[in-house]
This record gives C-alpha cells, sequence and structure tokens, in this order.
C-alpha cells in the first residue's frame, strides 16, 4: 500500500518528516509521498493534477485544505485509492447560514487580504498568526517551536498562489462527497483545533454512517509534531482493515 500526503495550506512538505519516518517503519506501507499546495490551481486542474501522481493501491491522506481536495479526488477516482484519511478538515471551511461550524466569512477575508500582500512586514505576520493558530493548545508546547524551524519566510508559496488556494478553500463543500463515497474513509478531528470547531466533529459522523471519525482528545490543527504518533496510530489501524 502506498501513502500519499496532500499538504494543508501554504505550509512545507518538511513538517510532515517525523510522520512519515512513523509510516514508513510499517511494512503495510511501500511508500509515502508528500504534495504539496504550491500551485493555483482550480478542482477540476488539481484533481487532473493529483491523477498524474497517485498510484493504484494508495491510501490518501489530506490535511484541512489537503483534506478536501482528498474527498474530491476519491469521489472522482474511486478506483485508484483504497482509502481516504482527512485530519482536521472541515468539508466547509467559510461558514454559511446553513453550515456555521465554520470560520466567519469576515474574518476568512481579512486573512485573504493579508495573504494577499506581497510587503515582508505582511508575509511575517501571516506566518506569525498562522503559526499560532495551527499549534495553539497542542499536545505539546513545543508544536510552535518545531513549526518555526521550517515554516519560514523562505518556505512560503508566492503571494498569487496562497490567495488561489484560499478561494480555492473558500469554493470547495466536501459534504455531499463524504455522504456518497463508497471507498473507506477516515476523519481525524482535533478537540483543541482553533481552525475547525469540535461541533465539526458530530456533523460530519452524520453525513455518513459508515465513515470512521474520532475527535482526538488533546490534540489541534497540526497533525505532525507532538500528535504524530497517535495519530499514526489511527491511520495504521484503519489502513490494517483496509487489506
Amino acid at each position: 500500500m502506498n501513502i500519499v500526503i496532500l499538504n494543508g495550506w501554504a505550509m512545507p512538505s518538511g513538517i510532515w518528516a517525523h510522520f512519515c519516518d512513523l509510516l514508513k517503519a510499517n511494512s503495510l506501507f511501500q511508500s509515502c509521498n508528500i504534495i504539496d499546495i504550491d500551485r493555483g490551481l482550480s478542482a477540476e486542474q488539481w484533481l487532473h493534477y493529483l491523477d498524474g501522481l497517485i498510484s493504484p493501491d494508495t491510501l490518501l491522506i489530506g490535511w484541512s485544505l489537503g483534506g478536501m481536495l482528498a474527498v474530491e479526488y476519491a469521489g472522482q477516482y474511486p478506483a485508484k485509492i483504497c482509502g481516504v484519511c482527512t485530519l482536521q478538515m472541515n468539508p466547509k471551511f467559510v461558514a454559511t447560514d446553513e453550515w456555521s461550524t465554520a470560520m466567519a466569512a469576515d474574518e476568512f477575508e481579512a486573512f485573504k487580504q493579508l495573504a494577499s500582500s506581497d510587503d515582508i512586514a505582511d508575509v511575517k505576520t501571516l506566518i506569525k498568526r498562522f503559526s499560532f493558530l495551527v499549534t495553539a493548545r497542542g499536545m505539546d508546547g513545543g508544536d510552535l517551536r518545531a513549526l518555526k524551524k521550517v515554516f519560514t519566510y523562505d518556505s512560503v508559496p508566492p503571494n498569487d498562489v496562497l490567495c488561489q488556494s484560499l478561494e480555492l478553500l473558500a469554493s470547495l463543500d466536501a459534504r455531499e462527497k463524504i455522504s456518497t463515497l463508497e471507498v473507506p474513509q477516515l476523519h481525524l478531528l482535533g478537540e483543541r483545533d482553533q481552525l475547525v470547531p469540535e461541533s465539526v466533529f458530530k456533523r460530519v459522523k452524520a453525513l455518513n454512517d459508515s465513515a470512521h471519525v474520532e475527535l482526538l482528545e488533546g490534540v489541534a490543527h497540526c497533525p505532525c509534531y507532538s500528535a504524530a504518533s497517535l495519530i499514526e496510530q489511527r491511520v495504521t489501524k484503519f489502513a490494517g482493515a483496509l487489506n
């Protein structure tokens, strides 16, 4: 079985080094590859691009925005993958009247405006704010320190890619795909996630009775540092049941 991880918005692949090492140590998995959100593509273009990179017998893992794309891909190319796993994903990231368990539209627009700036000070402010959001209240206070080592000014995609990716994030809605997917699904959410409300757990669970949905105690939005071993255990258990 192959592992492909679709990264989250703006993040460098280096954040997954420890998590991939944990997966590679398991004989279940032949390979572990990471695909970054490093280009400004539409949802349709992303699916076409991913299809050129994903081989048969793949367990597709997606974090946040990557999770939304993973679900979309699983819906369009179900024969290519053996299962889909999302980490800290909200099926609808920006709040609407019928899906209030998400980021407020005005807050999202303010974040998008900051991302559109090519001023160095603004980019550094964006990195600082986003780093705090993804690690706040995690299992270990060292998450933020670890993230700072790899999530830097030099690692961030160009601001046009950041903005196009945010537009993609706002446009995607994975709810219908989750409710109709026939491939095995695992959705892991964090109890302390500052970007995906805890209440999303029950709403995702209600979308598909056959999907495995779990709220992980003490876990923040970032899955690959202090929570890496816990998440690896859940992924490995899920993958073992697929064989």
